[in-house]
Parts: C-alpha cells; structure tokens; sequence
C-alpha cells in the first residue's frame, strides 16, 4: 500500500517510535555510541517489520535504508566522517518525511462498494477512455496475444485497480489525458503503481498530445491509423519488462554506501550487485549485463572517471547508463562527469526515493531504447 491509495490507520505508538528513531538517528555525530548505534539499528529493523505489516510501504522503505546504513557500523570501532554522517542524517529525516506523509493522507474509508465496480480476478489490460474504436482495436489486437482489456472512463477506478495490482498496462485515449493529468493520484518512484508501463492512443499526431503524454508518465504515443499493428507487440514488450527487475551495477569502495544502495534498490524489487573494486566490477561483466551502473567518483587507485572511460570502451556496457555518485558538490566536476560520458550525477547524502527514481528511469529509458532498436532491425 503507498500514500493515496486506500485509507491507513497508523498506530500512535509507531508514529512515536519512528519520530524517536529519527531524531536520535540525526544526533548520533554528537556524541557517537557504538552501544547505541547497535540499538538504533534493532529498532529501525523491529520498524520496518512493523510498517510493512500494517502496508505503511513507503515508510518500510526508508526505515530499512536507515537499518542498512546502520549496520555497517554496528561491531565496528570505525566513526563516521561527516560524509557518512550526512548520509545518515539525510535517511534520518527521510523516515520522518515518510511518516509525515502518511499522517497527512489518512481518509474515511467508504462504507460500501462503489457502485458499477467491476472485480478483477486477474491482471489485465486497462484502457482508459470513451472511444469504441480505441477498445476494439484494443481487443481485438491484445486478445492475440492472449490480453484480457478492462475498460473504463473514470480516472478514480484506474488508480484503485493500479494500487491492488490488477493492471499490466495503461493505455490511455488522448481525449482522457486531460482528466488524467488533474485527477491523477501520482506515486512515487518505485511503487507498484510507478511500475505500470503508460501508453497514449491518439488519431492525431499533435504536440499538445505528446506533451501531455511526456506529462502523464506515457513511454508511447500510438498514432492511428498507421500505428495499429504496433500496438500490441509494444505493450507486450513493455509488459515484460516490467516483469523482470531491472539490473544494476553498484561500484563504490564505502561499504557503508554500497549496502545502502544495494539494500534500497533491492527493496524496491530491483537486481542490484555491488562491489567494492572496478576489477571486480568488470570482472562481473562476464555473468551480469546491467542495466544501470552506479558508480562512485572517488576511489583509489582508479577514479570514477576513468572507470566510466573502461565502461564505456566494453562491449556490454558502451550504451549503458552510467550515474556517478560523490559527495562533492563542485559543478565543474559534475560538468566533466557528463561531458565524458555520464547520464547522471547524484551528491551524497542521497535519499533513498531519489536514489531509486534516478535508477528506475535511467533503467527504463534504456530498455525502451534496446526495443526500438530492435524494432527497427
């Protein structure tokens, strides 16, 4: 369950715990206590159980990247540097933002079922729209391919079927993106919402319509008529994509930011594998094609560019997005990093939502382009 998507009751003495954990979690530099990290790290653990029970998810989630961080002080003599205590201030306060989140989205529940509302006994198709000729090509087209197509024109029942799971993918008639723009109950990163591939159907290629496309999260606008047989072949490619986790390389010789990626990452249904070196690194190049690399800047004896410069010269990684990661904030090294070749630049502290938006969207746009390249071969 994520925020807005079905009325949550949050038991106080959750709401008072986490609040707690947060605050002492951000106060640990002031007077670092081996004793009390180890007992930080068993409450935000014993917290997170309790959050994902109760189907707080988001908040599950920071709460395990704060115990994954954590942990890799726990037994250790090792105090933080100011970096690292950044970091751990930064999911700190993302545990508490999480909560906040929730607190401030607690409905009514409705004392019945909606009216007209149809269940789903499995995941399907959703076509959102009014146009007859949409559905039947829709039909007609995904039906053989073996996909079921359930219909409706109101914005409020997609998201609910969205939020239980029971849509592989959305095509939305251009005449309804209006409605799905301002009605629209967006997720963030990483949610099972956030994972349901987007298309448009429109019988004009306009701007206007691409826009509000790009807007509404859409992947591909169908023209029709010329798109038609198009359409379900794209949506099955896109369907399984979201089917198999996206890969990821982590690259970084802090042990305690490679767990705190890898942990987050993995939470969030993706296959994340980390290592400590570049050699080992390129090593796992021979069983591993990711589709994001994450890398850091500064490591010894090879830096993150440099390493970028090798990515880039392999054969499974030319084309591969890579997102450097460093705690320093200097715009003309960011500059350098995408000049050589980089996708993306994230400066430490990094929360864990940004983390996975950042992956996620890196790793989509990369298989969609795979795809089209294919299509066009």
């Amino acid at each position: 369950m994520t925020l807005g998507q079905s009325p949550i009751d949050i038991d106080p003495e959750l709401s008072i715990r986490v609040q707690a954990l947060s605050r002492q979690s951000r106060h640990l530099g002031n007077a670092w206590d081996g004793e009390q990290v180890q007992a930080l790290y068993d409450e935000s653990e014993q917290l997170a159980e309790r959050a994902q029970a109760g189907g707080l998810v988001d908040l599950s989630e920071a709460l395990l990247g704060l115990a994954a961080y954590l942990s890799s002080f726990v037994d250790s003599s090792m105090r933080p540097n100011d970096d690292q205590l950044s970091q751990l201030a930064a999911l700190a306060d993302a545990s508490a933002d999480a909560l906040a989140r929730y607190l401030a989205h607690i409905e009514i529940a409705p004392l019945g079922a909606i009216a007209n509302e149809a269940p789903l006994l499995q995941a399907t198709v959703h076509y959102l729209g009014r146009n007859m000729a949409h559905l039947e090509l829709l039909r007609i087209r995904c039906g053989m391919l073996g996909y079921m197509v359930f219909s409706s024109d109101s914005v409020r029942e997609i998201d609910k079927s969205m939020a239980a799971g029971a849509v592989l993918a959305l095509v939305i008639s251009a005449d309804m993106l209006a409605a799905w723009l301002t009605e629209h109950r967006a997720d963030e990163a990483g949610s099972a919402a956030a994972r349901v591939p987007i298309t448009v159907l429109s019988d004009d290629d306009v701007l206007d319509v691409r826009l509000a496309a790009m807007r509404g999260g859409a992947e591909i606008v169908f023209v029709l008529p010329e798109d038609a047989e198009r359409v379900a072949p794209r949506l099955a490619g896109l369907i399984a994509d979201r089917s198999e986790p996206y890969r990821v390389l982590i690259v970084d010789d802090d042990n305690s930011m490679r767990l705190f990626c890898a942990s987050v990452l993995r939470h969030n249904n993706l296959d994340a594998q980390a290592f400590a070196t570049p050699e080992e690194a390129l090593q796992a190049l021979h069983n591993f094609t990711p589709d994001v690399i994450l890398a850091d800047l500064y490591m010894p004896q090879i830096s993150g560019f440099e390493l970028l410069a090798l990515f880039r010269a392999h054969p499974r990684t030319a084309f591969t997005p890579v997102v450097l990661l460093s705690g320093d904030s200097d715009m003309e090294k960011r500059f350098a990093a995408l000049h050589i070749g980089g996708d993306d630049y994230l400066t430490k502290p990094i929360r864990p939502r940004h983390l996975v938006a950042a992956v996620t969207g890196r790793a989509r746009r990369a298989r969609w382009m795979r795809r089209e390249l294919l299509a066009i071969r």
